[in-house]
C-alpha cells in the first residue's frame, strides 16, 4: 500500500514537472573520448595463459561500441571464440563530472560478478587507464588495471594487467593484449 501511495505522489509531481525543469546533462571534452571508439572492431587477442613470456594463445574477437544515453557513455558488445567457448561480454562507460573520473561496468560469461570500474585519460600519452577489484567464484579478490590506446591510423592497442604486491611494490603482470582494427 505504502509503494502504491508513493507511486501515485510520484506521478503526481511528475506531471507538474515539464522536461525542461531537468536539462539534459551536455557531453563534454571528457566524454567526447569516447567519440573514437564508435564503430566495430576486428580484433587479435592475446591471452598469456602461461605467463607474460610464455607463448599467448591467440583468438579472433568483434567488438562493437556505440554512444548511449545522450552520448554521456559508451556501450560495448564484444564476443571471441576461445577455443570450445565463446567468451560475451558487455560494458557501459562514461564521465562522473561530479567525481571527475571515468565510471563503467563490465559483465560476461566467464563470472557471476560485474566488475566495477574507475578510470583516467592521460592527454599527453593517449592512455586510457582503468582499475578494478575481480571477484572470483571463490571470493578470492585481484586487482586488475586495463589500458587503452587510440592509434590515429584507425587501430587500437588494449592491455589486461593482474596487479600484486611483490616486495612491497605493487607490479603489473600482464594477462591479455588486444590489437583491434576498425571496419
Amino acid at each position: 500500500m505504502k509503494l502504491r501511495l508513493a507511486t501515485l505522489v510520484f506521478i503526481a509531481i511528475g506531471a507538474q514537472l515539464s522536461a525542461q525543469d531537468f536539462p539534459a546533462p551536455e557531453p563534454t571534452d571528457a566524454h567526447k573520448l569516447f567519440t573514437k571508439d564508435v564503430g566495430t572492431w576486428d580484433c587479435e587477442v592475446k591471452m598469456f595463459l602461461q605467463g607474460p613470456t610464455g607463448p599467448p594463445a591467440v583468438f579472433k574477437g568483434v567488438e562493437t561500441n556505440k554512444l548511449v544515453s545522450g552520448d554521456l557513455f559508451v556501450q560495448t558488445d564484444f564476443t571471441c571464440q576461445m577455443g570450445e567457448r565463446e567468451f560475451e561480454g558487455h560494458g557501459l562507460m562514461g564521465y562522473d563530472a561530479r567525481s571527475k573520473q571515468y565510471v563503467g561496468t563490465w559483465v560476461d560469461n566467464f563470472t557471476s560478478a560485474p566488475l566495477t570500474l574507475k578510470g583516467t585519460h592521460d592527454a599527453k600519452t593517449g592512455v586510457f587507464t582503468v582499475h578494478s577489484t575481480v571477484v572470483d567464484e571463490a571470493g578470492q579478490e585481484m586487482q586488475q588495471k586495463q589500458t587503452t590506446t587510440w592509434n590515429d591510423d584507425g587501430t587500437k592497442t588494449f592491455k589486461l594487467f593482474l596487479v600484486v604486491e611483490a616486495e612491497g611494490k605493487k607490479v603489473d603482470i600482464l594477462l591479455m593484449s588486444m590489437t583491434a582494427k576498425k571496419r
